[in-house]
């Protein structure tokens, strides 16, 4: 009896594998779609990866840890001053987006629709179109 609850994990593990030959034998079309779903999926991951790891291999590690210093630094010093630079660089980049949708609206016509993107209370994105003709590109 000792013997048995010491080795009952491998009568577990033969038994399933002996229940999934016979289900394997029964069913070999459907076996076939289940393994090709799988491995269509390993291969799309090996090659997720395999950009990945090129990705990886193109960093500049030191250039990266000497910015993460710093940053560490500068939040030890001065934490505010961390949050300032972070709105200013913040604003930099609003000013450049609102720069290009002004280009954008001014350049293409009287037919050319600028989108208000509206965040609702539910999460989802809705899109509202609005004419660029009666707005001047400088507002």
């Amino acid at each position: 009896m000792r013997f048995f609850n010491r080795s009952f994990h491998i009568y577990v593990f033969s038994l399933v594998s002996l229940l999934s030959a016979v289900w394997v034998a029964n069913n070999p079309e459907r076996t076939v779609q289940l393994v090709r779903q799988l491995v269509e999926d390993a291969v799309e991951l090996k090659q997720l990866a395999e950009g990945v790891y090129r990705e990886v291999g193109q960093v500049n590690w030191q250039t990266a840890s000497e910015e993460a210093v710093t940053i560490f630094v500068a939040a030890l010093r001065m934490p505010t001053m961390l949050f300032e630079r972070l709105a200013e660089k913040i604003e930099n980049v609003e000013t450049d987006i609102k720069q290009r949708q002004r280009v954008d609206a001014s350049g293409a016509g009287a037919d050319r629709r600028a989108k208000d993107v509206v965040l609702s209370a539910n999460g989802f994105d809705h899109v509202r179109r609005r004419d660029t003709e009666s707005r001047s590109p400088l507002t």
